[in-house]
């Protein structure tokens, strides 16, 4: 069995007063939201936690951290950079190619001239 706490009349007088102040000021907070003086304060506070919370999601590890960002714009630059050195390689293949075509095309015409001619 385990043994139980019996608190003392102070300690329950205690604790019950801590519970009455958490709730004064949490009246307290709840009336200074309609204080028309507070609002601009309110409201910049407010900003400022915005502020925090973004700027703690870029340094964080999730997702749209800038680590990862960083690592999968990365992944793209390392993609564009190999489609280009593919581009630059067909390129010059197609480039040699076409030269060839056109020579053969080029033997072929005058192939049918001189047979034309003669």
């Amino acid at each position: 069995m385990t043994k139980r706490n019996i608190r003392t009349p102070e300690q329950i007088i205690l604790d019950t007063e801590a519970k009455l102040a958490k709730l004064r000021e949490r009246q307290m907070k709840q009336e200074a939201a309609n204080d028309p003086d507070l609002l601009p304060l309110l409201a910049e506070k407010e900003a400022i936690q915005k502020d925090i919370r973004e700027a703690k999601k870029v340094l964080g590890t999730g997702p749209q951290s800038a680590e990862a960002r960083i690592a999968k714009h990365q992944a793209w630059i390392e993609k564009i950079e190999i489609q280009r050195e593919e581009a630059h390689d067909t390129l010059g293949v197609a480039d040699q190619a076409l030269s060839e075509v056109n020579n053969r095309i080029q033997k072929m015409i005058q192939s049918k001239a001189n047979e034309a001619n003669n």
